[in-house]
């Protein structure tokens, strides 16, 4: 089983590091990318594989960071987890490249549209992102297109 568990973080360890950079201040991302090792390996048994292992990987490793973020507010007394960004749809994108941008837009978006967006982008189907997230598909699918609206409202120039 070690063997398999060693290749599963492998092939999927940057998504895993993904989801820790996603979720934890830049001091902690080492902190909670082992707390997502330690939680998958104590989960290894219950992967059945009725699933595709990005969703299991994706389930574990949300709940485990959406712990650590709850813990840490707690630990803040109650200070925000998550800043709101400053940009307006007006304003200029000023010669950033896309990694900025998106990572400003997943900075302006609550918990749940955030892993929702992450999961989208790394081309998760909205089954899969139901099951990760408790959610119904139809729920998933109205942020997904919510989300898309927002980023382009947001970032993209109509004329």
């Amino acid at each position: 089983m070690a063997a398999e568990f060693e290749q599963l973080i492998k092939v999927h360890g940057g998504r895993i590091r993904a989801i820790a950079r996603r979720y934890a201040d830049t001091d902690a991302v080492d902190d909670l990318y082992q707390e997502i090792l330690v939680q998958l390996w104590r989960s290894i048994d219950s992967f059945r594989g009725d699933a595709k292992p990005e969703t299991w990987i994706y389930r574990i490793g949300l709940n485990t960071a959406l712990t650590s973020v709850r813990k840490q507010i707690r630990l803040r007394e109650g200070k925000a987890a998550i800043l709101n960004s400053q940009l307006g749809s007006e304003e200029s994108l000023g010669g950033r490249c896309q990694a900025e941008i998106l990572s400003e837009f997943m900075d302006s978006l609550a918990d749940v549209d955030s892993s929702i967006m992450m999961m989208y982008l790394d081309g998760l189907n909205g089954q899969e992102m139901s099951s990760v997230l408790g959610m119904k598909l139809n729920a998933v699918q109205v942020r997904i297109n919510r989300l898309k609206k927002m980023f382009s409202d947001r970032y993209l120039e109509v004329e």
